[in-house]
């Protein structure tokens, strides 16, 4: 093992959250380990000193900033259910929530995962917190394809499991075309105009993501335990029943 992936595979073991006894276990005799050979290399090295501290600082701001944008955000991104389209318990034991993206390839193939993950567990909810990173205007259309689905989730919230659906089912990116193609499937025609609210609500959504530092979709969080990207259903499944024991 190299000195830097000791390192920063110690920061990680230090900064992931307890997930039950027998991981706290494991975590904690990890750590310890971890931090002897710490030690004992910075020893051995001692003109990496520096270097380790600042990154240690960094690391620490970066949890503060977390934090701060954790009671920042907190009642915006959790319960706010008139804005934040979700699905799965209504009072959950276990929220997981997604930035996600209607033209995000890797949305799209992890959604399904979610939907089967409410139909599994009970009490899971799921948030979608979305974020249109890919494209902020759609040509020929007043709408882009994240401004339709959440006017839809405002004003006829029944059409919108289906609306999401379908966004989720094109490949590539969305055009005006696709657009007007799922609002006439699902009669949301009326939700292609008058983007503002949802637009506002999108914003307030990318200062979130931003503020979180996250840097791409798909981005879930568990509980406390973030995961960068697309993962397989069984990942998936065993964090969440680790989540439930």
């Amino acid at each position: 093992m190299t000195f830097k992936s000791l390192f920063f595979g110690t920061l990680m073991a230090l900064g992931l959250a307890t997930l039950g006894a027998t991981a706290q276990a494991q975590q904690a005799n990890q750590q310890a380990q971890q931090l002897e050979q710490l030690v004992g290399l910075l020893k051995q090295h001692p003109e990496v000193i520096g270097d380790v501290l600042n990154s240690v600082e960094r690391y620490i701001e970066g949890k503060e900033a977390s934090r701060n944008a954790q009671a920042k955000y907190e009642s915006w991104l959790y319960d706010n259910d008139k804005v934040q389209p979700w699905y799965g318990a209504a009072d959950p034991k276990l929220t997981v929530l997604v930035y996600t993206d209607y033209d995000c390839p890797y949305c799209k193939r992890i959604e399904p995962h979610l939907q089967r993950l409410v139909e599994e567990f009970d009490g899971v909810k799921v948030i979608n917190i979305v974020v249109p990173l890919r494209q902020q205007q759609t040509e020929g259309s007043n709408v882009n394809p994240s401004e339709f689905a959440m006017n839809v989730w405002q004003h006829q919230p029944e059409q919108y499991p289906e609306v999401a659906k379908l966004l989720y089912a094109k490949n590539g990116l969305h055009t005006a075309q696709s657009i007007e193609h799922v609002a006439r499937l699902t009669g949301t025609r009326g939700q292609l105009n008058n983007p503002q609210v949802a637009r506002r609500n999108l914003m307030e959504n990318y200062k979130a993501f931003s503020d979180f530092g996250y840097r791409g979709t798909p981005t879930i969080v568990v509980g406390s335990a973030v995961i960068p990207g697309f993962v397989e259903y069984d990942q998936l499944q065993a964090l969440v029943q680790e989540m439930l024991d």
